[in-house]
Protein backbone atom coordinates (compact mmCIF):
# COMPACT_ATOMS: atom_id res chain seq x y z
CA UNK A 1 0.00 0.00 0.00
CA UNK A 2 2.76 2.43 1.06
CA UNK A 3 4.58 1.25 -2.48
CA UNK A 4 0.69 2.46 -4.28
CA UNK A 5 0.79 5.46 -2.56
CA UNK A 6 4.18 6.62 -2.94
CA UNK A 7 3.86 5.62 -7.32
CA UNK A 8 0.73 7.66 -7.16
CA UNK A 9 2.04 10.73 -5.68
CA UNK A 10 5.37 10.15 -7.55
CA UNK A 11 3.00 10.02 -10.72
CA UNK A 12 1.60 13.26 -10.07
CA UNK A 13 4.92 14.95 -9.47
CA UNK A 14 6.11 14.20 -12.68
CA UNK A 15 2.53 15.07 -14.52
CA UNK A 16 3.22 18.67 -13.10
CA UNK A 17 6.91 18.58 -13.76
CA UNK A 18 5.94 17.75 -17.56
CA UNK A 19 2.45 19.40 -17.76
CA UNK A 20 5.12 22.83 -16.90
CA UNK A 21 7.79 22.06 -19.04
CA UNK A 22 5.75 21.74 -22.02
CA UNK A 23 3.81 24.82 -20.75
CA UNK A 24 6.75 26.94 -20.63
CA UNK A 25 7.76 25.10 -24.41
CA UNK A 26 4.48 26.48 -26.12
CA UNK A 27 4.75 29.77 -24.37
CA UNK A 28 8.29 30.13 -25.98
CA UNK A 29 7.27 28.84 -28.82
CA UNK A 30 4.42 31.60 -28.62
CA UNK A 31 6.95 34.72 -28.34
CA UNK A 32 9.13 33.31 -31.10
CA UNK A 33 5.85 33.31 -33.80
CA UNK A 34 5.05 37.10 -31.81
CA UNK A 35 8.70 38.46 -32.56
CA UNK A 36 8.75 36.74 -35.95
CA UNK A 37 5.24 38.17 -37.41
CA UNK A 38 6.20 41.70 -35.72
CA UNK A 39 9.65 41.71 -37.73
CA UNK A 40 7.39 40.55 -40.54
CA UNK A 41 5.35 44.15 -40.43
CA UNK A 42 7.88 46.25 -38.39
CA UNK A 43 9.04 48.14 -41.81
CA UNK A 44 5.56 48.80 -42.51
CA UNK A 45 4.54 49.87 -38.71
CA UNK A 46 7.49 52.18 -37.89
CA UNK A 47 7.48 53.15 -41.76
CA UNK A 48 6.99 57.57 -41.03
CA UNK A 49 5.96 57.92 -44.87
CA UNK A 50 3.14 55.54 -44.86
CA UNK A 51 -0.71 57.77 -44.40
CA UNK A 52 -1.75 55.52 -41.26
CA UNK A 53 -5.02 54.10 -42.98
CA UNK A 54 -2.37 52.61 -45.84
CA UNK A 55 -0.14 51.17 -43.34
CA UNK A 56 -2.84 49.72 -41.29
CA UNK A 57 -4.35 48.07 -43.91
CA UNK A 58 -0.95 46.40 -45.73
CA UNK A 59 -0.43 45.32 -41.71
CA UNK A 60 -4.13 44.20 -41.08
CA UNK A 61 -3.63 41.94 -44.99
CA UNK A 62 -0.32 40.71 -43.48
CA UNK A 63 -1.19 39.37 -40.07
CA UNK A 64 -4.53 37.97 -42.22
CA UNK A 65 -2.37 35.77 -44.03
CA UNK A 66 0.18 34.73 -41.74
CA UNK A 67 -0.48 30.90 -40.41
CA UNK A 68 1.37 28.22 -38.65
CA UNK A 69 0.78 24.73 -38.19
CA UNK A 70 -3.00 23.25 -38.18
CA UNK A 71 -4.07 25.55 -36.13
CA UNK A 72 -1.97 28.79 -35.68
CA UNK A 73 -3.20 31.89 -36.91
CA UNK A 74 -2.81 35.70 -36.05
CA UNK A 75 -5.62 37.55 -34.36
CA UNK A 76 -5.97 41.71 -34.27
CA UNK A 77 -8.59 44.41 -31.50
CA UNK A 78 -8.52 47.57 -30.95
CA UNK A 79 -8.05 48.45 -27.41
CA UNK A 80 -11.59 49.29 -27.75
CA UNK A 81 -12.70 45.18 -28.62
CA UNK A 82 -13.66 46.07 -32.00
CA UNK A 83 -12.48 43.09 -34.20
CA UNK A 84 -10.35 44.03 -36.53
CA UNK A 85 -8.50 41.12 -38.40
CA UNK A 86 -9.24 37.30 -37.32
CA UNK A 87 -8.62 34.73 -40.06
CA UNK A 88 -10.96 31.56 -38.89
CA UNK A 89 -13.80 33.63 -38.27
CA UNK A 90 -14.21 36.54 -40.52
CA UNK A 91 -17.99 37.16 -39.39
CA UNK A 92 -16.06 38.64 -36.28
CA UNK A 93 -14.36 41.42 -38.05
CA UNK A 94 -15.98 44.59 -37.18
CA UNK A 95 -17.96 43.57 -34.18
CA UNK A 96 -16.97 44.93 -30.86
CA UNK A 97 -16.50 41.94 -28.32
CA UNK A 98 -15.26 43.76 -25.53
CA UNK A 99 -17.68 41.73 -23.14
CA UNK A 100 -17.51 38.88 -24.68
CA UNK A 101 -16.81 35.57 -22.29
CA UNK A 102 -15.43 32.51 -23.06
CA UNK A 103 -17.21 28.58 -21.53
CA UNK A 104 -15.39 29.88 -18.52
CA UNK A 105 -16.73 33.68 -17.86
CA UNK A 106 -13.70 34.81 -18.57
CA UNK A 107 -13.63 38.72 -20.12
CA UNK A 108 -11.33 36.75 -23.14
CA UNK A 109 -11.08 40.44 -24.96
CA UNK A 110 -10.71 42.42 -22.32
CA UNK A 111 -7.70 40.05 -20.73
CA UNK A 112 -5.86 40.49 -23.81
CA UNK A 113 -5.93 44.37 -24.22
CA UNK A 114 -5.19 44.32 -20.65
CA UNK A 115 -1.83 42.26 -21.11
CA UNK A 116 -0.88 43.89 -24.47
CA UNK A 117 -0.95 47.11 -22.60
CA UNK A 118 1.26 45.87 -19.47
CA UNK A 119 4.29 45.02 -22.66
CA UNK A 120 2.67 41.72 -23.35
CA UNK A 121 1.74 38.63 -21.58
CA UNK A 122 0.12 35.11 -21.67
CA UNK A 123 -3.57 34.36 -20.82
CA UNK A 124 -5.28 31.19 -21.03
CA UNK A 125 -9.07 30.91 -21.91
CA UNK A 126 -11.04 28.11 -24.18
CA UNK A 127 -11.74 28.79 -27.43
CA UNK A 128 -13.16 26.36 -30.44
CA UNK A 129 -10.38 24.79 -32.40
CA UNK A 130 -10.55 24.18 -36.04
CA UNK A 131 -9.36 21.32 -36.96
CA UNK A 132 -11.51 19.61 -34.41
CA UNK A 133 -14.44 21.68 -34.07
CA UNK A 134 -14.09 21.34 -29.91
CA UNK A 135 -14.10 24.30 -27.21
CA UNK A 136 -10.37 22.75 -25.76
CA UNK A 137 -8.38 25.12 -23.66
CA UNK A 138 -6.01 27.71 -25.52
CA UNK A 139 -2.78 29.56 -24.25
CA UNK A 140 -2.84 32.72 -25.68
CA UNK A 141 0.18 35.33 -26.17
CA UNK A 142 -0.44 39.34 -26.85
CA UNK A 143 1.04 42.67 -27.44
CA UNK A 144 0.46 46.26 -28.13
CA UNK A 145 0.92 48.50 -31.09
CA UNK A 146 0.37 51.29 -29.23
CA UNK A 147 0.73 53.90 -31.56
CA UNK A 148 -2.12 52.93 -33.07
CA UNK A 149 -3.97 51.23 -30.39
CA UNK A 150 -4.05 47.84 -31.72
CA UNK A 151 -3.51 44.93 -29.59
CA UNK A 152 -1.75 41.48 -31.95
CA UNK A 153 -2.59 37.93 -30.26
CA UNK A 154 -1.89 34.37 -31.26
CA UNK A 155 -2.72 30.94 -29.39
CA UNK A 156 -1.83 27.63 -29.23
CA UNK A 157 -4.29 24.91 -27.85
CA UNK A 158 -3.31 22.89 -24.57
CA UNK A 159 -4.88 19.59 -25.93
CA UNK A 160 -1.89 17.93 -27.30
CA UNK A 161 0.18 18.88 -24.07
CA UNK A 162 -3.11 16.90 -21.72
CA UNK A 163 -2.83 13.84 -24.31
CA UNK A 164 1.07 13.88 -23.83
CA UNK A 165 0.64 14.02 -19.78
CA UNK A 166 -2.35 11.40 -20.02
CA UNK A 167 -0.34 8.76 -21.60
CA UNK A 168 2.23 9.45 -19.53
CA UNK A 169 0.71 9.53 -16.11
CA UNK A 170 -0.82 5.88 -17.98
CA UNK A 171 2.47 4.66 -18.69
CA UNK A 172 3.79 5.40 -15.45
CA UNK A 173 0.91 3.70 -13.88
CA UNK A 174 1.05 0.74 -16.02
CA UNK A 175 4.83 0.50 -15.25
CA UNK A 176 4.25 1.43 -11.20
CA UNK A 177 1.45 -1.50 -11.56
CA UNK A 178 4.07 -4.33 -13.22
CA UNK A 179 6.63 -2.96 -10.69
CA UNK A 180 4.40 -3.82 -7.44
CA UNK A 181 3.26 -7.00 -8.82
CA UNK A 182 6.86 -8.04 -9.21
CA UNK A 183 7.31 -6.91 -6.06
CA UNK A 184 4.95 -8.82 -4.56
CA UNK A 185 5.78 -11.47 -5.99
CA UNK A 186 9.26 -11.73 -5.06
CA UNK A 187 7.77 -10.32 -1.73
CA UNK A 188 5.19 -13.95 -1.03
CA UNK A 189 8.21 -15.87 -2.77
CA UNK A 190 10.65 -14.72 0.09
CA UNK A 191 7.88 -15.20 2.68
CA UNK A 192 7.52 -18.70 1.27
CA UNK A 193 11.24 -19.29 1.29
CA UNK A 194 11.25 -17.95 4.83
CA UNK A 195 8.60 -20.30 5.58
CA UNK A 196 9.85 -23.71 4.57
CA UNK A 197 13.55 -22.30 6.09
CA UNK A 198 11.65 -22.16 9.17
CA UNK A 199 9.42 -24.68 9.15
CA UNK A 200 12.51 -26.92 8.58
CA UNK A 201 14.87 -25.30 11.65
CA UNK A 202 12.16 -25.45 14.21
CA UNK A 203 11.06 -29.57 13.00
CA UNK A 204 14.91 -29.82 13.27
CA UNK A 205 14.84 -27.82 16.71
CA UNK A 206 12.36 -29.93 18.12
CA UNK A 207 14.21 -33.41 17.15
CA UNK A 208 17.26 -31.86 18.81
CA UNK A 209 15.01 -30.69 21.93
CA UNK A 210 13.29 -34.06 21.67
CA UNK A 211 16.58 -36.15 21.88
CA UNK A 212 17.94 -33.88 24.30
CA UNK A 213 14.59 -34.60 26.41
CA UNK A 214 14.82 -38.04 25.90
CA UNK A 215 18.82 -37.77 26.91
CA UNK A 216 17.90 -35.73 30.14
CA UNK A 217 15.56 -38.12 31.27
CA UNK A 218 17.49 -40.73 30.76
CA UNK A 219 20.09 -38.92 32.69
CA UNK A 220 17.37 -37.96 35.55
CA UNK A 221 16.57 -41.97 35.90
CA UNK A 222 20.13 -42.37 36.28
CA UNK A 223 20.58 -40.19 38.69
CA UNK A 224 17.41 -41.18 40.92
CA UNK A 225 19.01 -44.93 40.96
CA UNK A 226 21.96 -43.75 41.48
CA UNK A 227 21.19 -41.99 44.82
CA UNK A 228 18.92 -45.22 45.69
CA UNK A 229 21.54 -47.29 45.83
CA UNK A 230 23.83 -44.69 47.63
CA UNK A 231 20.79 -44.02 50.15
CA UNK A 232 20.47 -48.20 49.79
CA UNK A 233 24.05 -49.04 50.48
CA UNK A 234 24.54 -46.26 53.13
CA UNK A 235 21.53 -47.74 55.20
CA UNK A 236 22.60 -51.49 54.94
CA UNK A 237 26.42 -50.86 55.18
CA UNK A 238 25.97 -48.29 58.10
CA UNK A 239 22.91 -47.63 59.93
CA UNK A 240 21.84 -51.81 59.44
CA UNK A 241 25.25 -52.20 60.66
CA UNK A 242 25.36 -50.42 63.90
CA UNK A 243 21.64 -51.46 64.85
CA UNK A 244 22.17 -54.68 64.24
CA UNK A 245 25.97 -54.56 66.86
CA UNK A 246 23.19 -52.39 68.95
CA UNK A 247 21.28 -55.46 68.90
CA UNK A 248 24.01 -57.81 70.02
CA UNK A 249 24.91 -55.72 72.52
CA UNK A 250 21.60 -55.68 74.04
CA UNK A 251 21.13 -59.65 74.68
CA UNK A 252 24.26 -59.20 75.58
CA UNK A 253 23.02 -57.01 78.42
CA UNK A 254 20.32 -59.44 79.42
CA UNK A 255 22.40 -62.66 79.47
CA UNK A 256 24.58 -60.31 81.76
CA UNK A 257 21.58 -59.00 83.82
CA UNK A 258 20.64 -62.84 83.82
CA UNK A 259 23.60 -64.05 85.24
CA UNK A 260 23.79 -60.87 87.48
CA UNK A 261 27.00 -59.65 86.30
CA UNK A 262 26.50 -55.65 86.51
CA UNK A 263 29.55 -54.47 85.46
CA UNK A 264 29.43 -56.58 81.74
CA UNK A 265 25.64 -55.10 81.73
CA UNK A 266 26.85 -51.68 82.20
CA UNK A 267 29.63 -51.97 80.32
CA UNK A 268 27.91 -53.37 77.51
CA UNK A 269 25.17 -50.92 77.93
CA UNK A 270 27.94 -47.84 77.03
CA UNK A 271 29.11 -49.56 74.05
CA UNK A 272 25.50 -49.72 72.55
CA UNK A 273 24.87 -46.10 73.51
CA UNK A 274 28.05 -45.09 71.86
CA UNK A 275 26.37 -47.41 68.54
CA UNK A 276 23.36 -45.71 68.53
CA UNK A 277 25.07 -42.24 68.63
CA UNK A 278 27.06 -42.96 65.59
CA UNK A 279 24.00 -44.56 64.06
CA UNK A 280 21.95 -41.60 65.02
CA UNK A 281 24.74 -39.00 63.52
CA UNK A 282 25.02 -41.50 60.20
CA UNK A 283 21.24 -40.48 59.86
CA UNK A 284 21.46 -37.24 60.30
CA UNK A 285 24.20 -36.68 57.70
CA UNK A 286 22.49 -38.90 55.37
CA UNK A 287 18.74 -36.78 55.95
CA UNK A 288 21.52 -33.44 55.53
CA UNK A 289 22.43 -34.91 52.28
CA UNK A 290 19.09 -35.76 50.73
CA UNK A 291 18.04 -31.47 51.57
CA UNK A 292 20.21 -29.70 54.12
CA UNK A 293 17.68 -28.19 56.40
CA UNK A 294 20.56 -24.83 56.52
CA UNK A 295 19.44 -24.17 52.67
CA UNK A 296 15.55 -24.27 53.63
CA UNK A 297 16.11 -22.04 57.17
CA UNK A 298 18.84 -19.65 56.38
CA UNK A 299 19.53 -19.33 52.44
CA UNK A 300 22.25 -20.06 49.96
CA UNK A 301 24.80 -17.68 51.28
CA UNK A 302 24.73 -19.76 54.75
CA UNK A 303 24.35 -23.40 53.35
CA UNK A 304 27.55 -22.71 51.14
CA UNK A 305 29.57 -21.05 54.10
CA UNK A 306 28.52 -24.50 55.84
CA UNK A 307 29.65 -26.11 52.97
CA UNK A 308 33.30 -24.48 52.66
CA UNK A 309 33.63 -24.77 56.52
CA UNK A 310 32.62 -28.69 56.69
CA UNK A 311 35.21 -28.84 54.03
CA UNK A 312 38.19 -27.34 55.99
CA UNK A 313 37.45 -28.95 59.17
CA UNK A 314 38.33 -32.82 56.85
CA UNK A 315 40.96 -31.68 54.98
CA UNK A 316 43.78 -29.38 55.85
CA UNK A 317 43.53 -26.10 53.53
CA UNK A 318 42.42 -22.39 53.14
CA UNK A 319 39.66 -21.50 51.74
CA UNK A 320 38.36 -17.93 50.26
CA UNK A 321 34.31 -17.17 50.19
CA UNK A 322 33.08 -14.74 48.31
CA UNK A 323 29.40 -13.75 47.52
CA UNK A 324 26.73 -10.53 47.17
CA UNK A 325 23.53 -12.88 46.49
CA UNK A 326 21.00 -11.79 48.65
CA UNK A 327 19.46 -15.17 49.27
CA UNK A 328 15.85 -13.72 49.91
CA UNK A 329 15.23 -12.95 45.99
CA UNK A 330 16.95 -16.26 44.46
CA UNK A 331 14.48 -18.90 43.84
CA UNK A 332 14.14 -22.33 45.70
CA UNK A 333 15.70 -23.91 41.96
CA UNK A 334 18.23 -21.90 41.16
CA UNK A 335 19.62 -21.54 44.97
CA UNK A 336 19.45 -25.77 45.10
CA UNK A 337 21.13 -26.06 41.70
CA UNK A 338 24.37 -24.01 42.67
CA UNK A 339 24.30 -25.77 46.39
CA UNK A 340 24.72 -28.96 44.55
CA UNK A 341 26.86 -28.04 41.81
CA UNK A 342 29.33 -26.51 44.78
CA UNK A 343 28.84 -29.38 46.98
CA UNK A 344 30.15 -31.93 44.27
CA UNK A 345 33.10 -29.66 43.15
CA UNK A 346 34.06 -29.65 46.78
CA UNK A 347 33.41 -33.50 46.89
CA UNK A 348 35.53 -33.84 44.17
CA UNK A 349 38.46 -31.16 45.93
CA UNK A 350 37.69 -33.57 48.54
CA UNK A 351 38.22 -37.09 47.00
CA UNK A 352 40.76 -36.10 44.45
CA UNK A 353 42.98 -33.21 44.62
CA UNK A 354 46.19 -34.14 45.69
CA UNK A 355 48.05 -31.67 47.15
CA UNK A 356 45.48 -29.16 47.36
CA UNK A 357 46.00 -26.16 49.93
CA UNK A 358 43.78 -23.39 48.68
CA UNK A 359 40.68 -23.18 47.32
CA UNK A 360 38.62 -20.36 46.43
CA UNK A 361 34.81 -20.52 46.01
CA UNK A 362 32.84 -17.24 44.88
CA UNK A 363 28.88 -16.80 44.16
CA UNK A 364 28.58 -13.40 42.52
CA UNK A 365 25.30 -11.53 40.86
CA UNK A 366 25.80 -9.40 37.86
CA UNK A 367 22.61 -7.92 36.26
CA UNK A 368 20.62 -10.72 35.04
CA UNK A 369 23.19 -13.04 35.47
CA UNK A 370 24.83 -15.58 38.36
CA UNK A 371 28.68 -16.37 38.18
CA UNK A 372 29.97 -19.01 40.04
CA UNK A 373 33.63 -20.27 40.08
CA UNK A 374 35.33 -22.67 42.26
CA UNK A 375 39.07 -23.44 42.04
CA UNK A 376 41.69 -25.05 43.67
CA UNK A 377 45.65 -25.26 43.35
CA UNK A 378 46.16 -28.98 43.81
CA UNK A 379 47.63 -31.49 41.17
CA UNK A 380 44.42 -31.03 38.51
CA UNK A 381 44.41 -33.66 35.76
CA UNK A 382 44.08 -33.72 32.05
CA UNK A 383 40.60 -32.82 30.85
CA UNK A 384 39.14 -32.05 27.43
CA UNK A 385 35.18 -30.72 27.21
CA UNK A 386 34.49 -33.65 24.79
CA UNK A 387 36.36 -36.57 26.20
CA UNK A 388 33.45 -39.31 28.09
CA UNK A 389 35.24 -40.36 31.46
CA UNK A 390 31.81 -42.09 32.76
CA UNK A 391 32.68 -45.81 31.92
CA UNK A 392 35.53 -46.10 34.06
CA UNK A 393 34.07 -43.95 37.30
CA UNK A 394 35.72 -40.85 36.80
CA UNK A 395 34.59 -37.55 35.74
CA UNK A 396 31.02 -38.30 36.39
CA UNK A 397 30.88 -35.49 38.78
CA UNK A 398 31.53 -32.83 36.45
CA UNK A 399 29.02 -34.65 34.07
CA UNK A 400 26.46 -34.09 37.06
CA UNK A 401 27.82 -30.38 37.35
CA UNK A 402 27.18 -30.02 33.23
CA UNK A 403 23.66 -31.23 33.43
CA UNK A 404 22.51 -28.81 36.26
CA UNK A 405 23.73 -25.84 34.23
CA UNK A 406 21.91 -27.47 30.96
CA UNK A 407 18.68 -27.45 32.53
CA UNK A 408 19.18 -23.75 34.03
CA UNK A 409 19.89 -22.62 30.53
CA UNK A 410 23.40 -21.52 31.84
CA UNK A 411 27.19 -21.81 30.09
CA UNK A 412 29.68 -23.93 32.04
CA UNK A 413 33.96 -23.72 31.45
CA UNK A 414 36.21 -26.66 33.49
CA UNK A 415 39.46 -25.45 32.82
CA UNK A 416 42.15 -28.14 34.31
CA UNK A 417 45.64 -29.61 33.34
CA UNK A 418 48.42 -31.49 35.48
CA UNK A 419 50.07 -29.67 38.26
CA UNK A 420 47.97 -26.65 37.57
CA UNK A 421 45.18 -27.51 39.44
CA UNK A 422 40.84 -27.02 38.74
CA UNK A 423 38.94 -24.38 38.03
CA UNK A 424 35.10 -24.18 37.22
CA UNK A 425 33.47 -21.29 35.91
CA UNK A 426 29.70 -21.08 35.31
CA UNK A 427 26.95 -18.52 34.65
CA UNK A 428 23.23 -18.78 34.77
CA UNK A 429 20.19 -16.72 34.50
CA UNK A 430 19.25 -15.41 37.46
CA UNK A 431 15.79 -16.39 38.73
CA UNK A 432 14.12 -13.98 41.29
CA UNK A 433 11.56 -15.11 43.75
CA UNK A 434 8.08 -14.57 42.47
CA UNK A 435 6.39 -11.15 44.61
CA UNK A 436 9.98 -9.54 45.08
CA UNK A 437 10.29 -5.72 44.38
CA UNK A 438 13.42 -5.00 45.38
CA UNK A 439 15.49 -3.20 42.61
CA UNK A 440 17.92 -5.16 40.34
CA UNK A 441 21.08 -4.74 42.02
CA UNK A 442 23.97 -4.39 39.56
CA UNK A 443 26.95 -4.59 41.86
CA UNK A 444 26.23 -4.71 45.21
CA UNK A 445 27.81 -5.26 48.60
CA UNK A 446 30.64 -8.38 48.20
CA UNK A 447 30.69 -10.63 51.32
CA UNK A 448 33.87 -12.67 51.83
CA UNK A 449 34.43 -14.94 54.37
CA UNK A 450 38.19 -17.16 55.15
CA UNK A 451 37.75 -20.78 56.44
CA UNK A 452 41.27 -22.43 57.76
CA UNK A 453 44.62 -21.46 58.32
CA UNK A 454 46.91 -19.73 56.23
CA UNK A 455 48.57 -22.61 53.61
CA UNK A 456 51.93 -23.05 53.62
CA UNK A 457 54.79 -21.51 51.67
CA UNK A 458 54.67 -22.60 48.12
CA UNK A 459 51.12 -23.22 47.93
CA UNK A 460 50.62 -19.93 48.11
CA UNK A 461 47.17 -18.07 46.42
CA UNK A 462 49.38 -16.20 43.78
CA UNK A 463 49.62 -19.26 42.19
CA UNK A 464 46.18 -20.11 41.79
CA UNK A 465 44.67 -19.75 38.11
CA UNK A 466 41.48 -16.93 39.81
CA UNK A 467 41.67 -13.54 39.11
CA UNK A 468 40.05 -10.77 40.72
CA UNK A 469 37.21 -10.47 37.74
CA UNK A 470 37.87 -14.43 36.67
CA UNK A 471 34.31 -15.12 37.33
CA UNK A 472 32.65 -11.82 35.88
Amino acid sequence: MFAIHQSARLSGVQSEILKEGLLEAKKAELKNYMELAYTAIRDIYEDPSLPRDVAQRHVAEAFHRMEYGSDGYFFVYDYDGLSIVHPRLDHLVGQNLWNFRDEDGKLLIQSLVQRAREGGGYTEYRWDKPSGGESVLKLGYSIGMDEWGWMVGTGLYLDDIEQVVGQMERHMVGNARKTILLMAFFTVSCLLVIAVIGLAVNLSEARVANRKLVRMAQKTFSFLEKERRRISRELHDGINQLLVSARFKLERIDDALGRGDHLDASSSLAAADRILETGIQDLRRLAYDLRPSVLDDLGLVAALESLCSGLVERKPLQLHFESNIDSGECQPVLATALYRITQESLHNIEKHAGGVRLVRVKVLRRRGWVYLEIADDGEGFAWHPDQRREQDGTGMGLRNIQDRVDLLGGRLTIEAAPGKGVRIRLKVPFQRVAGKTSGERIDGKVYTRTFGGRPSAGAGGAALPVGGAAGR
